[in-house]
């Protein structure tokens, strides 16, 4: 009788002992994976740069000052949309393509589209891609022989143009290489002469 009482206690005993060694496993590997979301989360935050159109904006003024000649300084608004989105569309094997090549690589692009001409209705759908879908959103000039790209600011303001027929119009980041008047957050209005020409493309 001792025999099968001592028998019960052990069989007992193994039971709360795999069953607690079962709550552990389960406990550890739940925070395993909590520490490796963590980690995924932190490395995708760590990617995306939410000042990039700054930083560059920095730098292009910079490079303005310290270098001369044609063909120098074009490559940051690629680099600064790349940056924001982490993307590598604007780019030509390591380094980004200057501006005035970005329409060319656009229309090469399978993963970007032309919503069309700048018109209320292209520019709500453009701006939905935007603000909620996070998708970059580039507009350039297709009338004039010098042509000029800038991209829509996320979450940015609507501003009133006045020259423009009093409509809505977004804001923008532009890098002028010609002008010294540069931005990362004024009216599109600021940066074309009418937007008559202009057409608007986005990362589908």
């Amino acid at each position: 009788m001792k025999s099968i009482f001592t028998s019960i206690i052990i069989l007992a005993s193994l039971l709360i002992s795999c069953e607690n060694s079962s709550s552990n496993s389960k406990s550890e590997e739940s925070e395993k994976n909590t520490q490796l979301e963590k980690q995924s989360f932190k490395k995708d935050k760590k990617l995306l740069n939410r000042k990039a159109f700054e930083e560059n904006l920095e730098a292009f003024n910079s490079c303005k000052i310290n270098k001369t000649g044609n063909g120098k300084c074009k490559k940051y608004l690629a680099k600064a949309v790349c940056e924001y989105y982490d993307i590598n569309d604007l780019k030509e094997g390591n380094d980004y393509i200057a501006y005035d090549e970005i329409p060319k690589r656009l229309k090469e692009l399978e993963s970007w589209e032309n919503i069309g001409a700048f018109n209320e209705k292209n520019l709500l759908s453009a701006l939905d891609c935007l603000n909620n879908s996070e998708k970059p959103v580039l507009i350039y000039n297709t009338g004039d022989s010098y042509v000029h790209v800038v991209a829509l600011k996320p979450d940015g303001k609507l501003f009133k143009s006045g020259k423009w027929g009093n409509i809505s119009v977004p804001s923008c980041v532009s890098y002028f290489t010609k002008r010294n008047d540069s931005f990362t957050e004024k009216g599109i209005n600021y940066a074309f002469k009418s937007a008559n020409d202009l057409t608007i493309w986005t990362k589908k």
